[in-house]
Order: structure tokens, then C-alpha cells, then sequence
């Protein structure tokens, strides 16, 4: 039975009635007996569910997806101490790649048990820190919110003591309200016209920025006018259609696509955050146009124009610069061929590949792929038919493993009509297989397809490449499918001589989660890196 609610406000409502006016409709975590009890009280009151997960980590990268997909905060709420410290990776993840979320720990401890400084913690991983009060929690809060949305976008973290979460307090004043967004800068824009305008064979590489809002569709016929390649990166994935003339392939900062990027004589980058390039030297001489949200990462690259502001208004703002390049479908096409023929993945049985063909042919309309890191990656996302934004999700910037189950999670939370395939390796699952009991309990539509290899495959190839001893990187066989039974999943192993699709198909049909575990052959990958990364 509810208790009545108290006759004034405490510090608790008003955080959560500013959460519900700003569209939040779940928040994550494990909580500690601190001030999580007083927040999730007045969540309840508010019409905010409480999703209890079973690591901080999942529920910190669940709270993550949210804001990315939904565009409001994602919120995470942890205990003290232990608990706390214990989000910190899926915290990194959105610092990392820029999504918006709202940690708010118990504490600080009183006493010297459990007690760290929180604050100091997650100052290098977070944007803004602090400690919530019953005299200025309500204007702290507004601002932590709103530092969490101002792009580029990014997680905050406040400690709140029990004792504060349940006082009384008064209305606040005026709170902070959103800045409308700054136009681009004209002379930027004049000289952004003057590269377009000479430019005969551009590149578009887009990014995780254009996937917002009305970005996507600037993108499209920005790509359109001006007919050339687009490569999405790893974590834009389905930004433009994979069937669409203009798509090349995915970019991955490497040697996959470089013959293309070394033909072109202006390359055009639409919201890529320089995060999801990996490491290395910038090796293209052509000049380079950076249309971007916010300054947010350091580039490998120094533009020789960069214009931010809302993606959307600039390519409005450049349209009457736009002219067809002189790129034909058939040159399109070839290098779209000739990048897919390097992440093919060949092997005995099953491999990341034949398992992800067979999916994408079999899965429901609309099903969304989020994916773990790991070897498998390349092939999945490269043979995934990703058609909207957000149609695959990746951990890109951080490439942080145990993130497929948690972000499909998020996302059947959010759209449970729509149905998502998970795909992990056996290590990345193991890192949070008891949120298959989370799924359970929600009724989560995902299917999670686990490449079961028993090795740390891409550590693996890099141990071999320096001639190491095999050490570290092998498992002992798991049967992941009675793992995930026992946690109340539909499941099912498939052997490397047995047919994957009735299985499939039967995961589909069926309500709830479900888990395929895939013997898996690995021997392919080292030749596919090769021929992605050299």
C-alpha cells in the first residue's frame, strides 16, 4: 500500500517531476539504502518506472542507449561506495561516445566505511559533477540536466545523501532553461561553399552525431546532390540504407576503404565524432570539410574548414553549393563491392557471417541489431541490412565488450514492439549474462546470438602477430545455452554441422528472450583483419 504523500515536497519529487516533464519514463540501477530508496519512491509517484538490473555496468550502459535513442537524459541510480565505483565502465561509455546521462549516487558516506570521494571518481568520465542540497538541488539539477543535453552530449554525476533526497523544500526559483542552439558561422559556411564548389569527386563520411533529430534526412540529400559515396562509421550504421546508390561501405578508419578515400579530392565529414576513428595516422591529402555538431574530440586531421552547428541548418545552408561530382554508380558500386569483399569472413561451419546472413534473412521487419565488440563485429555489421538510424548499435568509442545484452535491453524496453537481435561472443555475454534474468522479467523481445568460440579472438590475433605464446585468450567450452535457461530464456546450441535457420525461426515466433549459442569457427578472422586494418 502507498504511504500518502507528504504535505511539502521533498527534495526527491521535485528531481523526479523534473525528470518526467523532460520525457524520462525509466531509470536504471541497483539501489543502496541511501537516498536510491527516497528517489525511487517519488519516481513511482511520478510515473517513472524503477528497472532493477543486476550489475551497475549493464544498467549504466541501459541508461546510456536510452538518451541515444530517445534524445532525454538516461538515468542511473547507485548505491554508495561499491556500487558507485562499479558503473564507471558504462559510465566511460557515454562520455565516450557522447550520450546523455544522469548518475546520481548515494552519499557522500558520513563515516569512513565505503567512503571514496565519488565526485573525484568520475571527474575525468563525466561533464559536470556535484552534490545535491535541499537549498539549491532543484537549480543544481536543472543544470545537470541540461549539461547533460548541451552537445556534445554526455553524462554528469551528483552524490545525494538520504537524509537531503527526504527534506523538505521550498518551489524553486526560475530554473535554467536549454539554449536555442547557435547558427552556423556565415563566413565558415562562404568558405564550406568554396571547397564544395570545386570539388569534382567527393567523400561523405558520416558519424554517431548525424543519427539525431532531422540530421539523418539533411544527410540524405546532402549525399543525393552532390552523388558520391557515403561511408557511415561503425556506430552510424544504417544511417543511410545499405541499398541506397550513394552507400560505399562502413568506415572504419583503416586500409578497408582507403583506395576510395585516396581517389577522392574533398572529403566530407557529416557528425563524425574523431572517437570512432581508431588509433593511427591521418594518411589522406585531399582537403577535408568538418560539418559537426560541437567540437568535441581531438581529430588525427587538421579540416580545412569546419563549421559547427546544427548538422540540419548547415547542409540547408549549403544546398545552393551543391553540384553532382562526377562519380558514376558504377564507380559506387565497385568500391562498395570491393570494401565488402574485405570483411568477409571465411571458415568451416559457422562463422559471424553465415550466422548474421542467416538472421538478417529470417528476423522480423524492423528488427535493430546491437552489437558486442569483438572479432565477430566486422563481419555483423558489414552483412547486417541496417536501413534507419539506429538500426545497428555498437559501442564504438569506448568498444567496451558485455554491451549487446544491455543496450538490446534498452532498446526492447523502449520500442517493445520492435524486436532486437543481440549479437555477443561467449566473453562478452559472460560479462553480463545475469541480465538475461533482466530481459526475463520485462519481457524483453530480443533474440541474443552468442559466436561461441571460447577465445578472446581478436587478443588472440594480436598475441599471435608478436609471436607470443598462446596464453590468456582460450576458455574452457561453456554451455551457454543452459546458462541461459536456467535464467528462464527460451535457448538453444547449435553444433557446427547443424542447420542455424529452423532455429532461428523458431526464436522468432516465440515472445520473450531467447538465446542461440553458436559453436563457432574463429580460424577466419585473422585474414579478415588483415584486409580490414593491414
Amino acid at each position: 500500500m502507498d504511504r500518502p504523500a507528504p504535505a511539502s515536497p521533498v527534495l526527491a519529487t521535485l528531481l523526479m517531476d523534473m525528470l518526467r516533464t523532460r520525457g524520462v519514463k525509466r531509470i536504471f540501477g541497483i539501489p543502496g539504502g541511501g537516498s536510491s530508496l527516497a528517489l525511487m519512491e517519488a519516481a513511482g509517484r511520478a510515473g517513472i518506472d524503477f528497472i532493477l538490473t543486476r550489475t551497475e555496468t549493464a544498467a549504466a550502459i541501459m541508461a546510456a542507449v536510452t538518451g541515444e535513442l530517445t534524445g532525454t537524459p538516461g538515468v542511473l541510480l547507485t548505491g554508495i561506495g561499491p556500487g558507485a565505483a562499479s558503473a564507471v565502465n558504462g559510465i566511460a561509455y557515454a562520455y565516450l561516445e557522447k550520450s546523455p546521462v544522469i548518475l546520481i549516487t548515494d552519499g557522500p558516506a558520513s563515516s569512513p566505511h565505503q567512503a571514496l570521494d565519488q565526485n573525484a571518481l568520475y571527474k575525468p568520465i563525466t561533464k559536470l559533477q556535484g552534490h545535491l542540497t535541499p537549498d539549491t538541488g532543484a537549480v543544481d539539477f536543472a543544470k545537470a540536466i541540461l549539461t547533460a543535453m548541451t552537445p556534445p552530449w554526455g553524462p554528469v554525476h551528483l552524490d545525494l545523501t538520504a537524509g537531503d533526497a527526504s527534506a523538505s523544500v521550498s518551489a524553486p526559483g526560475k530554473l535554467p532553461e536549454f539554449p536555442v542552439p547557435s547558427a552556423p558561422d556565415p563566413e565558415r559556411l562562404e568558405q564550406a561553399k568554396r571547397l564544395l564548389g570545386v570539388c569534382n569527386r567527393p567523400v561523405i563520411l558520416t558519424g554517431l552525431e548525424s543519427r539525431q533529430g532531422d540530421a539523418p534526412l539533411a544527410l540524405r540529400l546532402l549525399a543525393n546532390a552532390l552523388g558520391c559515396p557515403v561511408l557511415p562509421t561503425l556506430k552510424a550504421s544504417g544511417i543511410i540504407p545499405a541499398t541506397s546508390p550513394g552507400f560505399a561501405g562502413l568506415f572504419t578508419g583503416a586500409i578497408a576503404e582507403s583506395e576510395l578515400l585516396h581517389s577522392a579530392d574533398l572529403i566530407v565529414t557529416f557528425g563524425l565524432d574523431p572517437i570512432e576513428i581508431i588509433p593511427g595516422s591521418w594518411s589522406y591529402e585531399s582537403p577535408l570539410l568538418d560539418l559537426c555538431v560541437a567540437d568535441a574530440t581531438p581529430a588525427p586531421y587538421e579540416p580545412a574548414c569546419r563549421v559547427m552547428g546544427p548538422l540540419a541548418q548547415i547542409a540547408e545552408a549549403l544546398s545552393p553549393a551543391l553540384r553532382q561530382s562526377v562519380w558514376t554508380e558504377e564507380e559506387i558500386d565497385k568500391a562498395r563491392r570491393g570494401i565488402a569483399e574485405k570483411f568477409t569472413l571465411c571458415g568451416k561451419g559457422h562463422t559471424a557471417q553465415t550466422v548474421i546472413e542467416a538472421a538478417a534473412s529470417l528476423s522480423p521487419p524492423g528488427t535493430r541489431l546491437t552489437m558486442d565488440a569483438g572479432a565477430h563485429m566486422f563481419a555483423a555489421l558489414a552483412f547486417w541490412p541496417a536501413s534507419e538510424p539506429f538500426g545497428a548499435l555498437k559501442s564504438n568509442g569506448l568498444s567496451t565488450m558485455g554491451y549487446a545484452l544491455p543496450a538490446a535491453i534498452a532498446s526492447s524496453l523502449e520500442e517493445p514492439d520492435r524486436h532486437v537481435v543481440a549479437v555477443t561472443g561467449d566473453g562478452g555475454l559472460m560479462m553480463c549474462l545475469g541480465e538475461l534474468a533482466t530481459a526475463k522479467e520485462h519481457g524483453c523481445n530480443i533474440t541474443v546470438i552468442v559466436i561461441n568460440d571460447a577465445t578472446l579472438s581478436l587478443i588472440d590475433i594480436k598475441q599471435q602477430r608478436q609471436q607470443y605464446q598462446a596464453r590468456g585468450v582460450h576458455t574452457s567450452g561453456i554451455n551457454i545455452a543452459a546458462c541461459a535457461e536456467a535464467l528462464g530464456c527460451r535457448a538453444w546450441r547449435v553444433e557446427p554441422d547443424a542447420d542455424i535457420a529452423p532455429v532461428l525461426s523458431e526464436a522468432f515466433a516465440g515472445k520473450g528472450p531467447a538465446l542461440i549459442d553458436v559453436v563457432a569457427d574463429s580460424e577466419g578472422y585473422g585474414d579478415q583483419l588483415t584486409r580490414i586494418r593491414g
